[in-house]
């Protein structure tokens, strides 16, 4: 099985392409118009594409921000924030763990997005493994299909991105049924690549973003397996370094608050927020998201907070549908099983939510309804 090491990421910072403007000099935030200028990574999926919205809305300069937006390839933004070139990625719990214990400043802040049912294992028709929904069919019991499923693919390959959340799914599904990487062949791609790979007719399963999912569905790939029948789902929020949520906390809680205002337009307005994030995403990839595809998803296969007492539910309560804790030690199972970490990551010291959460509330309420 290919891993792929942080020192190999490190080249895709050449992926880095600005979306607006230019980086903020490292001893001047401040822009000559007053606002606090930030340097934003986001990579090319519906989710991490919402901050677009703030920027053209013009809510992150009404926040006192002048924001600067960079698309990276999902590989590249951890090795992006070690290496100062972005304040703030778009990320999820994975890539902190991943990286934590060769930069211990870079830390979890905030999350607003789970990806509840948002992973899916794509298979193809009459490729020779079947849907968890045709086993069930035949076998009467949902958790029997499960484990069905994924011993089907012992002697299978998997196109997927290694040493990411959407590595993590799959082996954690396989550790899950007494399975491990050795019984299953890998082809470690970007989500984009191995799309068109798998649909080219490479491996027998794949495992990418939604607009990939999007796309494999359009051309006629089956689901095999999705959201909780893979693992604990990954969280989406924003991921930073230790310093910049200490010296610039305004300027963080400043950017939640706008992601927060961002998610409210978008449950009210779905069409047009669909449409602005599509005709960016389909700029810059070969998604095909629609619209359609981009409402269907929303509020659905993976969720997003509205405001912090949402966030609070569903990720810091016990009782969370993405109980952060569950996801954080799944992480750390994987990665260190895999050894691409040396060491499981402490979240006292790398995830900090809750201590941001409390800073949030306590500046911008808990309960915010309009947009």
């Amino acid at each position: 099985m290919r891993k792929t090491s942080i020192a190999a990421a490190l080249p895709a910072l050449a992926l880095v392409v600005a979306l607006s403007g230019c980086g903020s000099s490292d001893d001047e935030s401040a822009s000559e118009d007053g606002l606090t200028t930030i340097d934003v990574g986001i990579s090319p999926f519906q989710d991490t594409y919402l901050p677009i919205i703030g920027q053209e809305k013009g809510w992150f300069e009404e926040a006192g921000l002048n924001v600067n937006l960079r698309s990276l390839a999902w590989n590249a933004a951890m090795p992006a924030l070690i290496s100062g070139d972005v304040d703030i990625a778009v990320n999820n719990t994975t890539g902190v763990v991943s990286v934590a214990n060769a930069d211990p400043e870079v830390v979890y802040a905030y999350g607003w997005n789970p990806f509840t049912e948002g992973s899916a294992l794509m298979i193809r028709p009459d490729g020779g493994l079947e849907t968890i929904d045709t086993v069930e069919d035949r076998v009467g019991d949902h958790d029997e299909a499960r484990t069905e499923v994924i011993e089907s693919l012992a002697g299978k390959t998997i196109v997927t991105t290694l040493s990411t959340d959407m590595g993590k799914q799959i082996n954690d599904a396989l550790a899950s049924v007494g399975m491990d990487e050795g019984d299953v062949t890998f082809l470690d791609m970007d989500p984009d690549a191995g799309l068109a790979a798998f649909l080219s007719g490479s491996g027998d399963a794949y495992l990418g973003g939604v607009p990939q999912r999007g796309r494999a569905l359009e051309e006629g790939m089956e689901i095999g397996l999705s959201g909780p029948d893979l693992a604990a789902p990954p969280i989406n929020g924003a991921v930073t370094t230790r310093s910049f949520a200490t010296d610039e906390e305004d300027a963080l809680l400043a950017f939640i608050d706008v992601m927060h205002r961002i998610i409210r337009y978008c449950d009210a307005e779905t069409e047009a927020c669909a449409t602005t994030i599509t005709d960016r995403l389909n700029e810059e990839t070969a998604a095909g998201l629609t619209v359609e595809g981009f409402a269907e998803y929303w509020q659905n296969i993976e969720l997003y907070a509205p405001n912090a007492a949402a966030a609070e539910e569903m990720i810091l309560d016990e009782q969370g549908v993405s109980y952060w804790k569950t996801t954080w030690d799944s992480d750390n199972a994987y990665l260190v099983e895999t050894d691409a970490i040396p060491a499981a990551v402490d979240a006292e010291t790398n995830f900090l939510m809750p201590q941001v959460w409390q800073a949030y509330v306590d500046t911008y309420g808990a309960d915010q309804t309009d947009y």
